[in-house]
């Protein structure tokens, strides 16, 4: 009996030594769950882990490699939710059936965000501005954790929904967002009641030159609209220039998407509704010069290594039976001048898109209004390139080719795009074009803003078309339409397509607004000519798509002045008489 305290004694010895040199113990039940959950918690207030631990997160291990995870759940029922596409900008993957998702972090990841599924509400701030991401800060191996909640739809997904898609806003300073929150946004808001499950998204040089001042005052702009606007980079919206008179030198790109990021999220992303995948791309090279540049150029067309490889991932995710709509800033088409030969990956994404049961891209950048359809692998892929909020730059209410300010309108149907039609800012949705008459001149008494003499040097057509009604119709396809002038019930002929200037609009910036640049000159690609029977009678011009998708469109009225134009005179001009 007395050998039994010699033996607690040993037995205690030893176990001190296990303990010392990390050989674990085994842990009782009851403690086991405390552990756990104290692991889970192991991060400061921002997010970050202070250790390097494995930890478990709702039953899934994150391994020793993840540097950014966390956990997916719906609002209302707190329950995880899997399957859910998660991107740190680089890579992207799904969460698991626990709803977690771990990635390795790439050096040059600013934030996790996720692709919200078409089941689930678009997640906003108190301001009405997407909140589908978080931005952070963080050291090289760092760990960061940041949970997800998301909310369903009332109504579950939506069969149908309608996307405004607003080009170039461009604001250079106050007075331009001054127009942009009292002209644009108000007419967005009249419109959205009327519209099936609105949303709308920018696309691209949303500011002019990457304005600090400007980025504050257009995301003001925007705060507590009646729709949520997702966000697209442009050329303008890139941080330049390291030197504002040194084109040559520019910053890095990851440089110049820091104030698009800090004010409006991740440049490369993707959401889906209904049954349709938007993935949204920067497809600007900053800092390259395209193969045909001169001048000061501080950009080319395409996509980085990086980001076109980010492209595949996201839509490996996504069924074939699926539509899938692109949107970007510099058109596809020609790039706006502005290509590498044939653009860095352009071929390989048209290509791409030609998988998927119907597929759009949704472009801006040029301000005038061009609708082109690519034939990839027997599928056709339609390029919608939109005229501009901004018009010409704020310079009026139109823009170089005729078409008013304002933004597209796109509605959908299942997979399929079933209408679309720009809506000019403060214009009826039905104006859809303009009509002149040929041999009429355009002329307007009052000076313009350098008070120069006015020379009435653009005429309206008066090259071999007396007695013909010229008819810019900016929404339509090439090819796709007919276009006739009818008179007294009768038709008359089938108007003929040509491409000229739209001289009225030519008018206004090169006389009325007093403009010399060369920038405001553009030769129009929807214009339509046609002789008139009687030149004294009444007359209609009719716009008729043969695929029976759009319209038709109608116009029996001449404009000669600019006294219809939205605003009055004095807004756009400073008068001197």
């Amino acid at each position: 009996m007395k050998k039994l305290p010699l033996l607690l004694l040993f037995l205690c010895a030893i176990s001190l030594p296990m303990c010392e040199s990390g050989i674990p113990l085994p842990t009782p039940p009851d403690k086991e769950q405390e552990d756990n959950k104290n692991e889970e918690e192991s991060k400061d207030e921002d997010g970050k882990d202070n250790d390097a631990e494995d930890i478990t997160l709702n039953g899934t291990i994150i391994s020793d490699a993840t540097t950014l995870y966390g956990i997916i759940t719906d609002k209302q029922s707190g329950q995880a939710i899997e399957n859910v596409v998660v991107s740190d900008g680089f890579s992207c993957v799904k969460s698991d059936k626990n709803g977690v998702y771990q990635i390795v972090r790439h050096d040059n990841s600013t934030m996790v965000y996720l692709s919200v599924p078409a089941e689930y509400e678009i997640p906003v701030d108190a301001g009405n501005h997407p909140a589908f991401f978080k931005r952070f800060t963080l050291a090289k191996d760092e760990r960061f954790r940041h949970d997800f909640q998301l909310e369903l739809l009332p109504g579950g997904k939506q069969t149908q929904f309608t996307l405004l898609a607003l080009a170039d806003i461009q604001v250079h300073d106050s007075n331009d967002v001054d127009r942009f929150r009292d002209e644009t946004i108000p007419d967005i808001n009249e419109l959205v009641p009327t519209l099936v499950n609105p949303y709308g998204i920018t696309l691209g040089d949303i500011t002019n030159k990457n304005n600090s001042a400007m980025w504050t005052k257009v995301r003001q702009a925007m705060t507590k609209q009646s729709i949520t606007f997702m966000q697209c980079m442009g050329n303008h919206d890139h941080l330049n220039e390291l030197s504002p008179n040194d084109h040559s030198q520019t910053t890095s790109y990851w440089k110049s998407v820091e104030n698009f990021q800090k004010y409006f999220g991740p440049q490369n992303y993707s959401f889906s509704r209904g049954d349709v995948h938007f993935v949204v791309l920067d497809n600007c090279l900053h800092g390259e010069k395209p193969d045909n540049a001169g001048g000061t150029h501080e950009y080319a067309t395409g996509l980085y290594d990086w980001g076109y490889e980010w492209f595949l991932q996201d839509l490996s995710f996504i069924p074939k039976s699926k539509a899938v709509v692109l949107c970007c800033h510099i058109p596809f088409r020609d790039g706006g001048g502005d290509n590498h030969n044939n653009g860095r990956y352009r071929k390989e994404i048209l290509n791409k898109l030609s998988e998927y049961r119907e597929a759009h891209i949704l472009i801006g950048h040029t301000h005038h209004m061009y609708n082109w359809i690519h034939t990839v692998n027997g599928k056709r892929i339609q390029e919608h390139i939109n005229a501009a909020v901004c018009g010409q730059m704020w310079h009026g209410p139109i823009g170089r080719d005729g078409a008013p300010n304002g933004y597209g309108v796109y509605e959908f149907e299942g997979t399929t795009l079933k209408n679309y039609w720009f809506k000019g800012t403060g214009v009826d949705k039905d104006v859809q074009m303009r009509c002149y008459k040929g041999g009429e001149e355009i002329y307007d008494p009052r000076m313009n803003v350098n008070m120069t003499a006015k020379k009435n040097i653009f005429p309206s057509y008066s090259w071999g078309l007396k007695d013909h009604i010229v008819a810019n119709i900016w929404n339509i396809e090439l090819g796709e339409w007919e276009v006739t002038l009818w008179q007294n019930g009768q038709k008359v002929c089938e108007m003929t397509n040509f491409r000229d200037y739209d001289y009225y609009a030519l008018y206004w910036f090169c006389e009325v607004y007093g403009s010399s640049s060369t920038s405001y000159q553009h030769k129009s690609h929807h214009l339509y000519y046609g002789k008139l029977k009687d030149p004294n009678a009444p007359f209609e011009v009719r716009a008729v798509d043969r695929r029976g998708v759009r319209g038709p469109y109608t116009c029996s009225e001449v404009t000669t002045n600019y006294d219809g134009l939205n605003g009055d005179f004095e807004t756009y001009v400073p008068q001197n008489n």
